[in-house]
């Protein structure tokens, strides 16, 4: 399984610096990536290497993420909104921005797709969406979310596994076409 993912670890360093890392560290933390995948390789695997023998790069794209957002709150690098007075804040300035060094071709397809996925989340009305946002546009856990707006932890872990789900059900062929222009 490493070996095959492995194989891409060109376009995971730039998932990782399009997320926001700098790319001192992007190495770093996609190497971190290995290490949790080879740690829990036996329930990994199977959500990682596809029924084809592809790697799953919307599973990679979380493991990056997620990794990245565990070291930089772990090395206090983050931005985090303090009170709950912003919660008619417009999220637009927390967009994920493509990397500097990519071609036309990449940034136009990324633009396609981060629109994409910012229309369907606005479709799913205003509760569901600013939800949405707060959690995966912002630094804010799910009991930061939970205790700030009184609606409960299982609640909100629940709608986001929907998110998630729904996003990748509809988005996963687009962002693996994105990933195959890197």
């Amino acid at each position: 399984m490493l070996e095959a993912v492995s194989l891409k670890h060109s376009v995971w360093i730039s998932m990782a610096i399009s997320l926001g890392c700098p790319p001192y560290l992007a190495g770093d933390i996609v190497q971190e990536v290995y290490l949790r995948l080879h740690k829990y390789k036996e329930t990994a695997e199977s959500k990682i290497v596809k029924e084809d023998g592809s790697v799953n790069t919307f599973y990679m794209f979380g493991a990056i993420r997620n990794t990245l957002s565990s070291f930089m709150k772990k090395e206090n690098l983050y931005i985090s909104m303090p009170s709950w007075m912003y919660k008619d804040q417009d999220f637009e300035e927390f967009e994920i921005v493509a990397p500097e060094e990519a071609d036309l071709e990449f940034e136009d397809r990324y633009q396609e797709l981060m629109e994409g996925i910012n229309k369907e989340v606005d479709s799913w009305g205003p509760y569901n969406s600013k939800l949405f946002n707060l959690y995966f546009k912002t630094d804010l856990s799910m009991r930061k979310i939970a205790g700030g707006t009184g609606i409960g932890l299982t609640h909100i872990f629940g709608s986001i596994t929907k998110y998630r789900s729904q996003i990748k059900e509809k988005f996963s062929e687009d962002f693996d076409n994105l990933i195959e222009t890197i």
